[in-house]
């Protein structure tokens, strides 16, 4: 008689905990479905300054082939709510995991890495700037690869899958020229020739930043920009070089580039802007003819293609100038026509975070910047993004300025010079972009 008594006790123990199970189990999936279901979702993503997958429309032949299906798996994977909040805790316990780390893991490469070097006992140096800690690392003699020959990751052209984090910021690895920085120098010196003597013409290459911070036992995975620009500068043919990596050496302990974007920052474009002044033998403004502004929590374009988390969880100070000049501004499309005014540096409040770079505006675009400076002189510049955050520091040192983007620039470029009435015309784009495809924008510009 017990043992009944007993085995209904244990028969009724088991059905109370199978059915708090049941009610546990549909309480999580009630409850997680209310959460997918009906809490906001984000249609952009401020860390990775992207679009988030949108909610795809129905029809009979996109649900027949699967495509209605795939689409909606992606818009609920892609738009989870608080995505940021998780994104960020992957990113610290996660992430750490992703890439090739090296000598206690403040060094991390992402993308076609060379084989780990073997330790060495010698002493850690770094280039870094003197506010960060030195990498501890291990050396290598690993050789710089070919620059790629296919679309780079970023439409611009300007980023590389090949990236290293170290002291909390994201470089570059540059794979050298190989010949091709000779490429570019013949097809700038063409410009001259096609021009003649009546319009100065300037060649000013761009470093990045692997240039002054790379940690020195890992130097050996980049090429020489430096040695490269030498060698642009000896190929010119009546074109002056501006020594834009010298001018920029001498502030390397300065924020003159971003941490987490492969962009320079806006000081760095100031220095830069000054050789070029001094080159060109016109006047230039002081900082002090300038407002600092300063934003925080900018996470660039390098968090988006490593994911790392040293980048995410270290946001850096994005800070730019604007000029006490008196200035107007009218942008074209890159068939230089639909004109319209707008202002030199747009206004950074409803940006993301992550897009602040934009306050130079975009690539597809003509701009013409009609200055004060009362000198006669027209400066025409062909550039990159980088040259983005040039003109608004030689606002004071020619009359008109017209920025043309060499990547999507339309217009018979020897035409669009003269029609100018061009007194002055600069190439100035980072080294990926001289030695790369990009330079071939520059040659197909000749004569449309």
């Amino acid at each position: 008689m017990a043992d009944r008594r007993d085995s209904g006790k244990v028969r009724i123990r088991r059905n109370v905990i199978a059915l708090i199970n049941i009610i546990l189990i549909a309480w999580i999936l009630f409850t997680g479905s209310c959460y997918l279901l009906f809490l906001r979702r984000d249609t952009v993503s401020g860390e990775e300054n992207r679009n988030l997958a949108r909610f795809p429309e129905f029809s009979i032949e996109s649900y027949l082939s699967g495509e209605y299906t795939a689409a909606l798996t992606r818009y609920y994977n892609d738009t989870v709510p608080y995505r940021s909040r998780y994104k960020k805790l992957i990113a610290s316990k996660l992430l750490p995991l992703k890439g090739i780390g090296y000598g206690e893991d403040d060094v991390t490469i992402y993308g076609k890495a060379p084989e780990p070097p073997a330790p060495t006992e010698a002493p850690v140096q770094t280039t870094a700037a003197a506010t960060e800690a030195p990498a501890a690392a291990t050396a290598t003699t690993a050789a710089p690869t070919e620059p790629p020959t296919t679309e780079p990751v970023q439409n611009d052209g300007e980023v590389t899958n090949n990236i290293v984090v170290a002291n909390k910021r994201g470089m570059m690895l540059y794979g050298g020229g190989w010949g091709r920085e000779l490429e570019y120098a013949d097809i700038v010196s063409e410009y001259h020739r096609l021009l003649g003597d009546g319009v100065r013409v300037y060649s000013m290459v761009l470093p990045t930043s692997c240039s002054y911070y790379m940690p020195e036992r890992f130097s050996s995975l980049c090429a020489s920009e430096k040695a490269d620009f030498d060698r642009i500068a000896e190929a010119l043919d009546g074109v002056t070089p501006v020594d834009a990596y010298s001018a920029l050496e001498k502030h390397k302990d300065e924020p003159i580039y971003s941490r987490t974007d492969h962009h320079w920052q806006h000081l760095g474009a100031y220095y830069a802007a000054e050789a070029f002044a001094k080159a060109a033998g016109v006047p230039f403004d002081p900082l002090t003819n300038y407002d600092k502004r300063t934003l925080t929590g900018y996470v660039g374009t390098l968090y988006g293609y490593t994911q790392s988390a040293e980048l995410i969880n270290n946001p850096e100070e994005f800070t730019y100038y604007t000029t006490k000049n008196a200035v107007s501004v009218t942008r074209y499309d890159t068939d230089f026509t639909n004109h319209r005014d707008e202002p030199l540096l747009l206004d950074p409040f409803n940006m993301l975070s992550s897009s602040y770079y934009m306050v130079f505006g975009s690539d597809e675009t003509i701009t013409h910047i009609h200055t004060s400076c009362e000198n006669g002189r027209t400066l025409v510049i062909f550039k990159d993004s980088y040259g983005n955050a040039l003109p608004s520091m030689l606002t004071g040192s020619f009359q008109d300025i017209f920025l043309c983007d060499i990547r999507y620039f339309r217009p018979d470029a020897i035409q669009f010079i003269k029609d100018r009435n061009t007194t002055d015309l600069l190439f100035a784009m980072c080294s990926f972009s001289a030695v790369g495809d990009n330079r071939l924008c520059i040659r197909n510009n000749i004569r449309r």
